[in-house]
C-alpha cells in the first residue's frame, strides 16, 4: 500500500487572473513579501496581486493610502532623529558622570528616553504589520 503525499486543495478564484505584469524588487523586498505571503497561505504572485488590488481600492484612493503611509514613515523618522539627539545628550551626561561630575536628573532623563524609544519601536512594529 503506497501512501500518496497529502496536499492542501488549492482554493480557486471565481475569476481567472490572465494578465501578467513584471515587477522589480530588491532582494530584501522580495524576502519580506515572500514571508508575508507564506504567513497568510498565499503564493507570492497571488499575495502581490491581492495587495495591489487592496491598495488600489483603498478608501480615499491609492494616492491617499500611500500618502498616509509616507506620512507615518516620516513621523517615525522624525521621532527616531529626536531619539538620536536625546541619546547624544545622554552620552554627554555620561561623560560628566564618568569624570566625577554631578547630574541630578540623569536617572529621570534616561527613563524618559527609554520610554520614548519603546513607543517609537512599538509604532514601527505596528506599521510593519500593516
Amino acid at each position: 500500500m503506497r501512501s500518496e503525499p497529502r496536499t492542501r486543495p488549492r482554493l480557486r478564484q471565481s475569476v481567472h487572473r490572465d494578465q501578467v505584469r513584471s515587477v522589480r524588487l530588491t532582494r530584501d523586498e522580495l524576502d519580506i513579501i515572500k514571508r508575508a505571503a507564506e504567513a497568510v497561505g498565499l503564493k507570492t504572485a497571488g499575495f502581490l496581486a491581492d495587495a495591489a488590488v487592496a491598495v488600489a481600492q483603498a478608501q480615499g484612493g491609492p494616492k491617499a493610502w500611500l500618502m498616509d503611509q509616507r506620512g507615518r514613515v516620516e513621523e517615525l523618522m522624525a521621532a527616531s532623529a529626536q531619539l538620536a539627539r536625546a541619546g547624544n545628550n545622554l552620552n554627554q551626561v555620561a561623560r560628566v558622570l564618568n569624570s566625577g561630575g554631578q547630574a541630578e536628573y540623569a536617572d529621570d532623563a534616561v527613563a524618559r528616553v527609554l520610554r520614548a524609544a519603546a513607543r517609537v519601536e512599538a509604532a514601527a512594529i505596528e506599521m510593519a504589520r500593516r
